[in-house]
């Protein structure tokens, strides 16, 4: 080919690198959550949301269902409110999660995305639900404008001397 072909078809190459490029980004921002979340580390979970972003809580109780608005408050009126972290020590030995099933549409500096979870909270309560993102792009990576967290099932566990260790202790040690 000459010419143009040659720049279209460079053109249509750059153009699917770029998605499968976004593609990535955005599930990396999917997993940093999980993981910040997972080893309570909030400084770095409010790093996923945009300055502006919205969290929308569904399922969990009348305590802590609702909107909250802005990294701020979704770090501090969300998630230290929930014993993810930060705040008065909380018995948190196997808690932890499973995020499958990612679906993303990818639309320019935009994407949409839904996701299944299974998460256990303080060694007994089983949470199943969804995540739904709408994320964007930033200049630094891609960041959450939009979760909403639905639980769709919860109850829990009868297990007795349940023992072990947290995500953080285990990614403390040396490897």
């Amino acid at each position: 080919m000459t010419g143009d072909g040659v720049d279209t078809d460079l053109a249509a190459l750059v153009a699917r690198v770029q998605r499968l490029e976004d593609l990535e980004a955005v599930r990396a921002t999917w997993l940093d959550y999980c993981n910040r979340l997972d080893t309570g580390n909030l400084d770095a979970l409010g790093d996923v949301f945009s300055e502006d972003g919205l969290l929308d809580m569904v399922g969990l109780g009348e305590a802590l269902d609702g909107s909250y608005r802005g990294r701020a408050s979704i770090i501090g009126e969300f998630y230290a409110r929930t014993g993810s972290g930060g705040g008065q020590p909380v018995r948190r030995l196997m808690t932890g999660h499973l995020s499958t099933n990612m679906q993303i549409d990818l639309d320019g500096d935009e994407a949409r995305t839904v996701a299944y979870f299974f998460e256990i909270v303080d060694d007994n309560l089983i949470l199943i639900g969804t995540y739904q993102h709408r994320m964007h792009r930033d200049a630094d990576r891609w960041r959450f404008a939009h979760l909403r967290i639905t639980v769709r099932y919860r109850g829990r566990l009868g297990v007795d001397e349940l023992e072990g260790r947290t995500l953080r202790d285990i990614l403390a040690a040396p490897f």
